[in-house]
């Protein structure tokens, strides 16, 4: 007899004749036993290097004809509708009336915390990083070094226990895959109720309660009716909630002479303002209360960005891959971020913010002498404007050489003896940038701790100053980690939550788990 090892799909709740589930139409159809096939009659076709051969050989094309099959099963189960494509009935779905992540759900609820095979995540930072690690036993979250602030799970596989009829293992996306082989309607039936029970439960909470923090936002009525709000936002000129980051690092490209704002009328962009480090303000004033008003859902990708460089230079970006927006739909606390949208959880987001919010600190730091300067020329004024300043930053040429271990690691960019605090600085606020200032910040407080040799070097460059070196044995808790975003007059003194959430998990886990005390502040640039 034969069988299928089906994968299934569940539909969206408000979708309740199959019709509606499938991208064309006049599909042939058959009803048994509470299931509906549909169906599309196949035809043989030639494909094309066919003829290649029967060219170059004198080999008959009938040799090479072939065709594709395309089938869905539906069923009704507890008011739910669900699909089991087979052979390529796939591509007959609309994929927008299914259900995002049932399969992931599913299979989370079923797989037990020691027995994951493979993994798949995301990560929601520029240039958003996928990664798909496998094993070859029985292997938990911890073992595969996910992290739980930041990694999206897109995908699981792992064997589940006998009693849930499944099949020894299953994968879970967005459908869930079994591999218990089935060769009746009746026993497809009971594996699609055993599936469905599965994404049900919410016993996934107590193996894998991080699931829920946050993740990428798929379903496209979803993301419509969102991008619809961030349009109405635009237009009103609120802009609340909403910055302005574009992907490039600040400070770094001395070519970069800022960036110009253009509106969706295709306007030459030769006499608009130049920014050097703008803020949405600037790019309400430079659009205007006119074009402002032109901005829709459909043409919001018109309105662009440009980057001015010397040499008559230029590169741009749609206005909405510079943009860092927070809201709430439907009781739902959204992030946009750099082109995508993520649902994030109401207690995950409170608990971030307020982690940020409780370590950002007032300061004394001297304003950057110009409004557009070079990261270690402002560490070099800083170091100076500090009673006991030293400067670690490995881009001037004052400090190139006071770098720490084999792999010339980098202290800090200032550190003041006077208060005993390593200074962490980086121009801008961008996803990019941050993260970069945090992973630093982190490194450098845990080698300091771990190695008395690099703490050893460290105190060579500090005598080299005349100063007094750190005494031995080390103890973090003597010692401040302060992270500083030089920004523009404009900006908000806030950054993106993505940033917190770097924030929040390397310094709870590392510079506060180990000892040390922990701040973030601002520096506002002068006026052009």
């Amino acid at each position: 007899m034969s069988t299928i090892k089906p994968t299934i799909y569940l539909v969206k709740e408000d979708v309740k004749d199959p019709k509606d589930i499938f991208k064309v139409s006049r599909l042939q159809k058959v009803e048994k036993n509470g299931f509906v096939v549909y169906y599309k009659k196949s035809n043989k076709n030639t494909p094309d290097w066919a003829y290649f051969l029967n060219e170059q050989f004198d080999v008959n094309t009938s040799n090479f004809e072939n065709s594709s099959s395309f089938a869905v099963l539906t069923i009704v189960e507890k008011g739910r509708l669900f699909a089991i494509p087979l052979g390529m009935g796939i591509h007959l779905l609309d994929m927008t009336k299914i259900e995002y992540n049932f399969g992931l759900r599913a299979a989370i609820n079923g797989i037990p915390k020691t027995e994951i095979r493979q993994i798949d995540t995301t990560k929601p930072d520029l240039d958003s990083q996928k990664t798909r690690k496998a094993a070859v036993k029985g292997t938990t979250p911890e073992d595969f070094e996910i992290n739980k602030e930041k990694d999206i799970l897109r995908g699981i596989v792992g064997k589940i226990p006998a009693d849930l009829n499944l099949g020894e293992v299953v994968e879970g996306r967005d459908s869930l895959r079994v591999t218990k082989a089935t060769d009746s309607l009746l026993k497809l039936a009971s594996t699609v109720k055993g599936a469905y029970k599965l994404y049900q439960s919410t016993t996934y909470k107590k193996d894998y309660p991080w699931i829920d923090n946050m993740a990428l936002l798929r379903d496209k009525s979803k993301i419509e009716a969102l991008q619809k709000l961030l349009a109405k936002e635009l237009k009103s000129g609120k802009l609340d909630e909403l910055y302005f980051i574009p992907p490039v690092f600040f400070g770094d490209d001395l070519e970069s002479l800022g960036f110009k704002f253009s509106t969706g009328d295709r306007t030459r962009i030769s006499g608009k303002e130049l920014y050097v480090m703008p803020s949405m303000i600037d790019w309400k004033d430079e659009i205007g209360k006119e074009e402002r008003k032109k901005i829709t859902f459909e043409n919001i990708d018109s309105f662009k960005v440009h980057e001015i460089k010397e040499g008559d230079k230029e590169r741009s970006w749609p206005l909405y891959r510079c943009l860092s927006w927070e809201t709430t739909y439907n009781g739902q606390k959204y992030i946009f971020s750099e082109g995508s949208w993520y649902e994030i959880s109401t207690s995950f987001y409170e608990e971030v913010n307020g982690y940020f919010n409780a370590r950002v600190v007032g300061n004394t730091f001297p304003t950057p002498s110009k409004s557009k300067i070079k990261e270690s020329d402002y560490n070099k004024e800083l170091s100076e404007s500090l009673a006991q300043g030293h400067l670690f930053d490995l881009g001037h040429e004052d400090s190139r050489k006071r770098s720490l271990g084999k792999d010339r690691n980098e202290a800090c960019d200032v550190f003041d003896a006077n208060t005993n605090t390593f200074i962490h600085v980086k121009i801008g606020k961008s996803s990019s940038n941050l993260s970069h200032l945090f992973a630093q910040g982190g490194y450098s407080g845990i080698i300091l701790k771990q190695e008395d040799k690099i703490l050893d070097e460290f105190n060579k460059h500090i005598t080299a100053d005349n100063g007094t070196p750190l005494k031995k044995p080390f103890y973090p808790s003597d010692y401040t980690v302060l992270f500083v975003s030089v920004i523009g007059k404009r900006q908000k003194k806030d950054i993106p939550f993505f940033s917190k959430v770097t924030f929040y998990n390397i310094v709870r886990k590392s510079l506060d788990f180990g000892g040390y005390k922990c701040g973030f502040t601002y520096v506002v640039l002068p006026q052009k």
